[in-house]
């Protein structure tokens, strides 16, 4: 069945528009999660009439994801488990049932899933599923379904479905396909340039300062490898953005960045090279303590009780690259 037949019968289903739908993001979402979101709250809209709720559960933490959604006036609402219960519909997007980064209540009907990362055997079965790994964004598919139907897209969510583009895949530069290079360059046209400016450019708190330089002092490289710890960091997303950070690093071309948060351990692993299939390998580094996911080139994760699983996962880590522990050097100590 073609994808618009296939939303079609999604139309159908929720012809009632008695019906409860909340559209569910993975936990701490990103800019693409977010995005991916609101742009499929508006398609059902459109189609159905349904005016949709966006849950989230963790944190939106990160400064610039916190003006975005401020600036463009996305609907997103924190998650609470009895607010959760009342919905006759769950449509996922960035995530997926049977993950461990949701909060997708036990025994609900799942509609859509909508993602980009790997698709996971589960034992919920939606009527919808568009998965696709070849994809560098979820916010790039949702483009798909306004244009399939000829929906018109407005300013604020233009910016935010190219924002969600452009961070997934590094303005392209990343594990990016043809549909997310069409919709970058449609969506470009019809941006606020402003909006986004602000969102790109926000002032920082200093608590970013500070976990850059936890970062910085504790970076410690192995041949082409740097490993970084914050600490404990301010937002979860901080792993994401000091990893990123430091792939530009001459002669580094694998890093990994952790930190703690609300007691759990998040990280996260960038590569330059091709072929690492980083995604996969974060979700075997995880098993039975986390969870962990991505992509080609970048990938990351979270590990449950970091007093008792921070080792094995870093054992793990370096097992699978080859580290030898004695041969880590403290950057700084190396630069002196």
């Amino acid at each position: 069945m073609r994808l618009k037949e296939r939303l079609e019968s999604v139309i159908k289903t929720l012809s009632d528009k008695k019906n409860k739908v909340c559209i569910l993001t993975h936990t701490n979402p990103d800019p693409d999660a977010i995005a991916s979101a609101y742009g499929l709250w508006y398609f059902l809209k459109n189609t159905t009439g349904i005016n949709a709720t966006i849950y989230y559960d963790g944190i939106i933490g990160r400064i610039n994801n916190r003006i975005m959604v401020d600036l463009l006036e996305i609907p997103i609402k924190k998650a609470r488990s009895d607010f959760l219960e009342k919905f006759d519909y769950f449509c996922l997007v960035d995530t997926q049932p049977g993950k461990k980064n949701n909060c997708l209540p036990e025994g609900k009907k799942v509609l859509m899933v909508i993602d980009h990362h790997f698709e996971e055997a589960g034992e919920t079965k939606p009527e919808f599923v568009d998965v696709r790994v070849n994809v560098g964004s979820t916010a790039a598919i949702v483009c798909q379904y306004l244009d399939k139907f000829k929906i018109d897209i407005p300013e604020t969510l233009a910016t935010a479905l190219f924002y969600g583009i452009k961070t997934d895949t590094d303005g392209l530069l990343r594990d990016f396909s043809s549909i997310d290079k069409r919709y970058y360059k449609k969506l470009f046209l019809k941006v606020d340039y402003k909006k986004l400016h602000m969102i790109e450019s926000p002032e920082l708190p200093k608590e970013y300062f500070f976990d850059f330089a936890d970062a910085i002092n504790s970076a410690t490289v192995y041949k082409n490898i740097l490993i970084a710890d914050l600490g404990k960091a301010f937002v979860p997303d901080m792993t994401g953005e000091m990893a990123d950070y430091f792939l530009r690093m001459e002669g580094v071309s694998l890093v990994l960045v952790y930190g703690e948060f609300r007691d759990m351990l998040y990280f996260s692993v960038r590569t330059k090279k091709r072929g690492k299939r980083l995604g996969k390998i974060c979700y075997e580094l995880t098993e039975e303590i986390g969870s962990g996911g991505g992509h080609n080139k970048s990938g990351g994760g979270v590990i449950n009780t970091p007093s008792k699983n921070k080792e094995i996962f870093l054992l793990r880590f370096f097992k699978k690259f080859s580290i030898r522990l004695q041969k880590l050097k403290l950057l700084y100590t190396e630069h002196k």
